[in-house]
């Protein structure tokens, strides 16, 4: 109860100090004292919300427990404590609401002066643009200086007839001219007369338009019939080209590569012909807007193809059908790359197979086969002149010699070195051991251009064509005969000096 009254007297005191404090007429004020005043107001009006907020959740939260503890501990009614708390929480809101209420006043005044601002420094830049066009500096602006005004300020020169009704409307009887404080008046008149001048203008651009549009619409229906009919023209064409080139896939079944490499040059050729049709229709189309003014070209552009939208519709299509059968085109070229890619390995194998074979028969190296160097003709007439019949005995017996004479040449680069170095040695000739052919099936490979070669009962052996591309083989068949024990003896060299280093 004491602290209470203690603060009802500090209240007390203030109201009666805020009483004796004379009130401020803000017409007194200035417009920096009022931006201060306003500003002060808004950070003490953003500090009361703080704190009323506070105040009332600590009320909300708190107001149960003052409820039931504040009555025992002070022996007072409970009621009165619910009316305690009910008149605190008035007075927050009270306080709250005066507090937004001073807020949107002093949001009033401080819009109020920056209105008042602005215009202050409108009619300075008034003022300002009056002098520099008053070149004379008599305060009046003349005809001549009336046109400069408006020839740097709005880009326009007034018609005399304007300035007759700018002189009876603005300038008073005997005075030379437009004074100060017509000019804002000066200024709407000037822009209202070049609004006007532009809408003139637009319209003049605008029927010019429409009897372009009007020209040009008169011939343009015959023309697209025309353009339609070189359409279907086209669309034949591309059909013609879609039914050749949609077997593609399934004739790709049992053809030789070159021949696959022909039939895709021939469809590439065909395709090329159809789009020059289907090129030449897209330019006449675009054609179409040529010959008229250029500021109108693309008005008519859009017109014509708003006209021609379904020939633009049927020539998209038929683009889109033109790509098909190229990409249908390219895949096919596709396949023929890789078909080509197997059938030169495979011719290759063959090759190398019936080298080795020839190269055991006569005992001879590859240099005495061949020589240094080995031309197309050379290497044709080798297939020519050469056995071509590969016994699978033959052949076992060769590979299991030379088998026997790499692994003598592993047993003894191996000999002395150590286990894990052994280990390491057969490791690195395991790609070495593959070189060495393994024959699973018996081969005849006939010559370029001989007959096939009948086989012996006793040794069964299989046919295979080996195809004309004898430039290709001789680039890229190489010795395999003699490569494992190259491969062997490069990597001896790097077993003994592993062999040295190890301890």
């Amino acid at each position: 109860g004491v602290k209470v009254e203690e603060d009802e007297s500090m209240n007390a005191q203030a109201e009666k100090k805020e009483a004796e404090v004379p009130p401020i007429n803000p017409a007194n004020l200035t417009d920096e004292e009022i931006l201060a005043a306003a500003l002060a107001i808004e950070e003490a009006g953003a500090q009361a919300e703080a704190m009323t907020k506070s105040c009332t959740t600590f009320v909300l939260q708190k107001g149960p427990e003052m409820k039931s503890l504040v009555p025992a501990a002070k022996q007072v009614e409970a009621s009165e404590m619910n009316q305690a708390l009910a008149k605190l929480l008035k007075q927050i809101q009270e306080l709250a609401i005066a507090s937004e209420a001073m807020l949107a006043k002093a949001k009033q005044a401080k819009a109020r002066v920056q209105r008042r601002t602005a215009a202050k420094e409108y009619l300075a830049n008034l003022q300002y643009t009056f002098k520099k066009y008053d070149k004379d500096q008599d305060g009046f602006l003349s005809r001549s200086e009336v046109q400069a005004l408006s020839k740097a300020e709005f880009g326009f020169r007034v018609p005399s007839r304007i300035i007759e009704r700018i002189w009876q409307n603005l300038v008073d009887d005997g005075t030379k001219g437009v004074a100060v404080k017509d000019f804002q008046q000066l200024r709407i008149h000037i822009g209202i007369a070049r609004e006007v001048a532009r809408d003139d203008q637009r319209k003049l651009v605008t029927a010019a338009k429409l009897k372009v549009l009007e020209s040009v619409r008169q011939g343009l229906s015959d023309r697209l019939k025309e353009l339609m009919q070189v359409a279907d023209e086209a669309s034949k064409e591309v059909a013609k080209l879609e039914t050749r080139m949609k077997p593609l896939c399934t004739r790709a079944k049992g053809m030789w590569p070159g021949e696959m490499v022909q039939l895709s040059d021939q469809s590439d050729h065909r395709i090329r012909d159809t789009a020059v049709s289907v090129d030449m229709l897209r330019s006449r189309m675009a054609g179409l807007s040529e010959g008229v003014e250029k500021r109108f070209q693309e008005d008519v552009r859009v017109f014509i193809k708003e006209q021609a939208k379904p020939l633009y519709f049927y020539l998209g299509r038929l683009e889109g059908r033109l790509q098909r059968t190229r990409n249908i085109s390219w895949r096919f070229r596709q396949v023929a790359a890789k078909r080509k890619a197997r059938e030169l390995a495979r011719l290759r194998n063959a090759a190398a197979r019936l080298i080795r074979h020839n190269k055991r028969l006569r005992g001879c190296s590859e240099e005495e086969l061949f020589g240094t160097t080995v031309s197309e003709e050379e290497f044709r007439k080798f297939f020519e002149t050469a056995d071509c019949e590969i016994r699978l005995a033959d052949e076992r017996f060769a590979l299991a010699e030379e088998a026997s004479e790499a692994a003598a040449i592993a047993m003894e680069v191996t000999r002395g070195l150590a286990p894990a170095a052994r280990k390491d040695f057969a490791n690195a000739a395991a790609p070495a051991a593959a070189v060495v052919p393994q024959v699973v099936a018996p081969v005849v490979v006939p010559p370029l251009s001989a007959p096939s070669v009948v086989v012996p009962p006793e040794a069964p052996a299989t046919t295979m064509e080996v195809a004309p591309t004898s430039a290709e083989l001789a680039a890229d068949v190489a010795p395999t005969t003699e490569s494992a024990a190259a491969a062997a003896a490069a990597m001896a060299e790097g077993s003994s000096s592993a062999a040295a280093e190890s301890p």
